[in-house]
């Protein structure tokens, strides 16, 4: 596999990653800096995600809602929550 390509990734995983993230225990200050960072990681990678056959609608409006510049604390908050349900239901 070439170096220069990044490696593909899927919409479900990238969602996984975001889930792990806000699932993250933050017990101090420095969980919470990891927890971020695991989040910008994951959306970082979001930019290249893309989507299998059988992913549910959902996926879609929850990493652009994510994804979204100035997306609104309730609406971030929602966001998660549906998706704390989704995996953590698989869990």
């Amino acid at each position: 596999m070439n170096d220069l390509m990044p490696e593909t990734i899927t919409v479900r995983e990238v969602l996984r990653l975001l889930w792990e993230a806000d699932s993250y225990p933050c017990d101090g200050n420095h969980d919470w800096v990891v927890a971020a960072h695991m989040e910008t990681e994951a959306l970082a990678k979001a930019a290249t995600a893309v989507p299998a056959p059988d992913d549910p609608p959902e996926f879609k409006v929850w990493l652009e809602t994510l994804q979204k510049p100035g997306v609104s604390f309730d609406e971030r908050e929602e966001t998660y929550g549906a998706i704390q349900d989704y995996f953590g239901e698989k869990e």
